[in-house]
This record gives structure tokens, C-alpha cells and sequence, in this order.
């Protein structure tokens, strides 16, 4: 037997006039998480009426509410995702006359916030925006999962098809996914960071047991630099630099057990000098 919402959040039927259940359609930037961007996610989840709208989104007249997003944008699946418990504290009006409300989190339940996921079958449409609370008593549990909930769609295909922006790169690490954990442990390469914003390139290399998962990892570690002086500078002006422009591909791979430092070092020169990545990119040296 499923089990259902109340047996994991417990609210008594004292409290049910307290609380709202809110759903919201997952949005088109794919965020789910709020460590993924905490801005945009919560004005996602707050919009309450947009500027020139005569009617509003969705109107929380309790105190607080519970907050839920689909966990899919495109397949409407039935699946949402908990992002935790809101104290409701009035409603903000931009100067174009755009509302969302001032959601304040609140610690209540936050063990299961981005981990706790639901099954319920929405009606298209503004008038479930929210639900009754009365519903938790038959809202099913479908799983809690170990960790935050993080999004990776991207399949691995090949090492000469690995071409992926930071901000995935990112989630794939933090969420360790097992078969690009493994595959990216088993060799080690030449690789290539490009700036989309202005097309320069730094091309560096890796050593270790861990293979590029260890390199790459202390990129996601350093928010973008890998400790590398230039590429610090365009993080230190703009924390969110990396994020924005910086795609990560791999140039050349070697098995760990038939490589050694000294060829991957001859041919990371090989390819500064193809690109010339010290005249027109990051790289400070051959």
C-alpha cells in the first residue's frame, strides 16, 4: 500500500485551514533545485499576477503554503517535486504592476525539501494551481530520495562527443551519475574550455588515478577557475561567469593504465600550439 503525503508531513486537521498545497508546471529553464538558481526559482513560485492580467494566477489566502513543482515540462508527467514550506507574507507589486507573493521559507519539513517526490493528477489549468490540504490524506508518497533531486537529461555518447556546458557539467558531477562517474574516472585527456561570450580557449590536461572526473571536479569545486590564474579573474569580476559561457569538451583521451604524464603533457602542447589558446585564449603558457 502507497503511502500517503500526511503520514510523512503530519499535519493535524487543526492546522489544514493554515496551510495551502501549491502547483506549479515545471519552468522552462529546467531549474528545479534552488542551489541551481534560487532567484529565478522563487520567482517562479511566487508569481501570483502577471503586470496588465486582470485576473491573478493563483490567490494564498493562508498563512502558509507548501510548495510543489511538476517534475517534468514537456511530458506532463503526474510526478512533483516538494521544495519546501513557505510562510506567506503579503504580496509584492513591481512598478509594471507585476505581483508575486513574499514567500518566507520556514524549517518545517525541510528535511524533505527537493527530495520528497508525489503522484497527483492535475487539471490543466489556473484552478489547480493549489489544492485543498485536505488532499494530503490521499496524495501518494511515490519515493525520498537519498540526496537533492537534480536533473541530468544529457546521455553519455562518446569521449568525441563529449561537448557540454559548465552548468550541466556541474549537476552531473554534484549528483555523481554513475555511468558518466565511471567512464570519466577510467581515462584521462586533453581537454578544451571555450568561452561562448568571445570564442577564446584554454586547453588543459589531466593526470590523475580519477581520471578527468577528479580534474573536472575541482572546476565545479572552484566555480568555474580549476584554479588557473586567468580564468580566476573573469570569476572574481562575475561569480557566475563560468556558468554562463564556459563549455567543456574533451580533445583527446587516454586509459589510465597505457598513459603516462609525460606523453599527455607532449600532446596538451601539441594542441596550446594547434589552437594557439596562449595568443587567443586563457592559456599563460605552453
Amino acid at each position: 500500500m502507497a503511502i500517503k503525503l500526511n503520514e510523512i508531513i503530519n499535519l493535524t486537521n487543526d492546522e489544514y485551514a493554515d496551510w495551502t498545497i501549491c502547483l506549479n508546471n515545471a519552468n522552462p529553464e529546467g531549474i528545479y533545485s534552488f542551489e541551481q538558481n534560487r532567484t529565478r526559482l522563487m520567482e517562479h513560485i511566487s508569481w501570483h499576477k502577471t503586470a496588465g492580467s486582470k485576473t491573478s494566477f493563483r490567490s494564498i489566502w493562508t498563512k502558509y503554503c507548501l510548495q510543489f513543482i511538476r517534475l517534468d515540462k514537456d511530458s506532463k508527467y503526474d510526478q512533483w517535486l516538494f521544495l519546501g514550506a513557505f510562510e506567506v507574507d503579503g504580496i509584492i507589486t513591481y512598478d509594471n504592476g507585476h505581483q508575486i507573493y513574499n514567500l518566507k521559507p520556514i524549517d518545517r519539513f525541510q528535511n524533505f525539501a527537493e527530495r520528497l517526490i508525489i503522484q497527483y493528477q492535475k487539471i490543466q489549468g489556473p484552478k489547480q494551481a493549489k489544492i485543498s490540504t485536505s488532499l494530503i490524506e490521499t496524495i501518494d508518497v511515490v519515493r525520498i530520495l537519498e540526496k537533492k533531486y537534480i536533473r541530468v537529461d544529457r546521455k553519455f555518447e562518446g569521449y568525441d562527443h563529449v561537448s557540454i556546458p559548465f552548468k550541466e557539467l556541474k549537476d552531473i558531477i554534484n549528483s555523481k551519475v554513475d555511468n558518466w562517474r565511471e567512464l570519466l574516472w577510467n581515462v584521462n585527456c586533453v581537454y578544451l574550455i571555450t568561452d561562448t561570450s568571445n570564442g577564446k580557449l584554454y586547453v588543459g590536461s589531466t593526470y590523475g588515478k580519477e581520471g578527468i572526473w577528479q580534474r573536472w571536479r575541482t572546476y565545479v569545486d572552484t566555480n568555474g577557475t580549476g584554479g588557473n590564474k586567468e580564468l580566476t579573474k573573469l570569476i572574481k569580476d562575475d561569480p557566475d561567469y563560468a556558468v554562463k559561457y564556459f563549455q567543456f569538451s574533451i580533445l583527446e583521451t587516454f586509459l589510465n593504465q597505457d598513459s603516462n604524464n609525460e606523453q599527455i603533457r607532449e600532446r596538451e602542447i601539441y594542441w596550446k600550439n594547434v589552437l594557439d589558446s596562449k595568443n587567443h585564449g586563457y592559456n599563460d603558457n605552453l
